[in-house]
């Protein structure tokens, strides 16, 4: 066992061989260095060193944890200044960044104190950002529904599809003009067409000209009731004008007896 004095005689013994040093211990399992940087060192007193203090630094140099040292990735500078990125292959320039000018406009950088850009426009748009069609013919002038041409830098025509017109081919042709839907039909424009749409099912065909067999047995009962209504009102009218001719022309009242009977 080493006692107290041996422990301070060996501390002192060590620290005035070395007058103007660094001590330094390496710690191989935590990759920790821990450096003791002592200069003009004097120690006046060694009893005031107690085993306590040397216990702390022993502590100090043998405890450690095991965690890794961080590691650290410094970029090297692009020979580019306007590119970035690990391969220096990344455009920093704000034209290929931001992407600013729109309708196929072409972005051009421009080099100054403050980096700024400039869209040159292709013909018919302008603004900033090339944002403003005053293009004759834009994709929807024709509503999607014909063929736009440029007449000059102002004016267009418009080929419209088939079934199409107007000024922006806006209107449906009305393929209804002329037909006549039979049987109280409503006729219905389509596109290159047209649609007589008959009344419940009782009449059918391209037209509403075809009838249906329960409506023609209807018909034709409607029309017997109607002739016997007729035959039955014609004799009653027939009746009372032959009795007045007979009465007034003739002097015949065949109903003058039974009168006089009551």
């Amino acid at each position: 066992a080493t006692t107290k004095s041996e422990q301070t005689s060996t501390l002192t013994t060590n620290i005035n061989e070395i007058e103007s040093t660094t001590i330094s211990t390496t710690i191989e399992t935590s990759s920790i260095q821990i450096s003791f940087n002592q200069t003009d060192t004097t120690i006046k007193d060694t009893n005031d060193i107690s085993s306590a203090l040397i216990n702390d630094i022993t502590n100090l140099i043998v405890t450690s944890t095991n965690k890794p040292s961080p590691s650290y990735i410094v970029p090297c500078p692009c020979p580019n200044t306007t590119n970035i990125g690990v391969n220096c292959n990344i455009s920093s320039t704000l034209c290929d960044v931001l992407k600013p000018c729109q309708n196929n406009g072409t972005c051009i950088n421009i080099q100054s104190n403050i980096p700024s850009y400039s869209c040159s426009c292709p013909f018919g748009f302008t603004g900033i950002h090339c944002e403003f069609d005053h293009r004759p013919c834009k994709p929807n002038t024709c509503l999607y529904h014909g063929i736009c041409n440029n007449t000059s830098n102002l004016t267009f025509n418009c080929i419209c599809n088939q079934g199409w017109q107007g000024i922006n081919c806006e209107s449906m042709i009305n393929f209804c003009d002329n037909i006549t839907c039979w049987n109280n039909g409503v006729c219905r424009p389509l596109l290159l067409h047209y649609k007589c749409e008959c009344l419940g099912d009782s009449y059918s065909g391209r037209h509403c000209e075809i009838t249906s067999l329960k409506i023609k047995i209807y018909k034709i009962v409607s029309k017997s009731f109607s002739y016997v209504a007729i035959i039955a009102i014609s004799c009653v009218v027939m009746f009372v004008i032959i009795m007045d001719i007979l009465k007034y022309c003739f002097g015949i009242d065949p109903t003058r007896e039974d009168l006089e009977r009551y």
